[in-house]
């Protein structure tokens, strides 16, 4: 019996990322799902890499495809002048594809961490000033409802379409005196802790950041700065950020795919961390939802 090949063979995350590719799900809503975006964003920098590097082995396999679509090889003493036209550009491509293999596609791995890293930075700036928000709303509530148990008629000798109207007015007065939460600052995990800190979301005692995966942080910040703002070399700027850099001023960044894999695993796994510490006082959690932070390295794509 026949297996018909095509989409109906597609497990879950496949699916997902078909849909994904075909209709990116962020172009149906508007900001504030920004655990969703973050999702997403890892997603396709992951997916785009990954046919970047697939294409490259594609591509270094040309000129075997061209010689069985002709029936002949490159060694052929007598090889017609169109056949050989065909295997000489064939031949370019594939040796072109072959060096960067070679050399891992640095380039591939700097474009889909930028990505990541400004994914973790957009999902801390919007997610922490929701939060606020959140609890702002939150506070006013509780306010309302106590005035109004306790001095019910207060409330009540207000007009039925004012009391909208003041509620919408406290809840703007409480976040404003909460004030404003700012945006990321800093390197490594501070960057990020010092805004989750303004509503109560900096790490636990319990579960401290390993030092080993503040420094990732640190590394691929520094290093983003100078892929998008320095054109990849590396000035004394970026080494004082990130002083465990193996690269000297003014050297070349080219960014390995054992690069990669360290810096996406930090990125992806502290993500998760944070995600996660909002739910810790909810009944039907449990440890096992948390990440392992001493194995963070394990949270790269496999195959990646």
């Amino acid at each position: 019996m026949s297996t018909e090949i095509g989409e109906q063979q597609l497990g879950d995350f496949a699916r997902s990322q078909f849909a994904a590719a075909r209709r990116d799900p962020r172009l149906e809503r508007s900001r504030g799902a920004m655990v969703a975006d973050f999702k997403v964003a890892m997603e396709e920098a992951e997916r785009v890499r990954t046919l970047g590097v697939w294409g490259l082995h594609e591509l270094a396999l040309t000129v075997e495809r061209h010689e069985r679509e002709l029936g002949v090889s490159r060694g052929d003493e007598e090889l017609a002048p169109e056949a050989a036209r065909v295997l000489q550009a064939a031949w370019e491509r594939a040796e072109m594809a072959r060096i960067e293999i070679a050399n891992g596609h640095p380039h591939l791995n700097a474009q889909a961490l930028v990505s990541m890293n400004s994914a973790l930075d957009a999902l801390v700036e919007e997610w922490v000033p929701s939060l606020r928000a959140m609890r702002a709303r939150w506070m006013a509530d509780q306010a309302i409802k106590k005035t109004n148990e306790e001095s019910p008629q207060l409330l009540g000798a207000v007009a039925p379409e004012l009391r909208e109207g003041l509620a919408d007015a406290l809840r703007s007065e409480v976040e404003r005196k909460l004030g404003k939460v700012g945006r990321v600052k800093g390197k490594g995990v501070n960057r990020y802790e010092r805004l989750l800190a303004q509503e109560g979301l900096a790490a636990p005692p319990d579960r401290p950041i390993p030092k080993d995966l503040d420094v990732a942080l640190t590394e691929v910040g520094a290093l983003r700065d100078v892929l998008i703002h320095n054109a990849g070399r590396v000035d004394p700027t970026a080494l004082e950020l990130a002083p465990t850099l193996r690269y000297q001023d003014g050297e070349f960044v080219r960014i390995s795919a054992a690069d990669y894999r360290t810096y996406s695993a930090a990125i992806r796994c502290y993500a998760t961390e944070i995600q996660l510490r909002p739910m810790r006082n909810w009944p039907e959690f449990t440890p096992e939802h948390l990440p392992d932070l001493a194995n963070w390295r394990s949270y790269c794509m496999v195959g990646a």
